[in-house]
């Protein structure tokens, strides 16, 4: 009684290992490349657009060339980054599993296992009561069934 709550309860409390994943220490390198990226799209738009008014001397190679590089670099960038960060995601991912794993063990135990247990043996005590006042002995069919469970 009451075990969903109380698995409820420990997958809040016991959910995620301490603290949030460390950031590594690429992090930084990596979104200063998204921005430049970023920047490399804006900047060739911008002087594609300052063609297209008058404002600068016509010469497509290099704009197209910045635009090209930001629209290729960007998912490059992005990519590597999943491929860098699923190692330490996984790694977090099993900590996060075992810690659960561990207080639903906890849990099953102290609320379903251990009074299980428990009642078995209130259980054999009263058959081996039983068989004493009666005379018969615990090796029947039943009391070996019932003195297997307990172990």
């Amino acid at each position: 009684q009451g075990l969903p709550e109380a698995l409820d309860e420990l997958a809040v409390r016991a959910g995620l290992p301490p603290g949030r994943p460390p950031r590594p220490g690429w992090w930084p390198v990596a979104v200063l490349a998204q921005a430049t990226m970023t920047l490399l799209q804006v900047v060739g738009g911008l002087w594609l657009l300052g063609q297209i008014i008058g404002v600068v001397p016509p010469n497509l190679g290099v704009p197209v060339l910045l635009m090209v590089a930001g629209i290729v670099g960007g998912p490059l960038i992005e990519w590597s980054c999943r491929l860098a960060a699923r190692g330490p995601a996984r790694r977090y991912g099993h900590e996060a599993e075992r810690l659960l794993r561990e207080a639903a063990a906890g849990c099953g135990r102290a609320r379903v296992l251990d009074p299980l247990a428990a009642e078995l043996l209130r259980y054999r005590e009263v058959r081996e009561q039983y068989a004493r006042v009666t005379g018969a002995g615990l090796a029947t069919g039943a009391g070996a069934a019932a003195g297997t469970a307990t172990r």
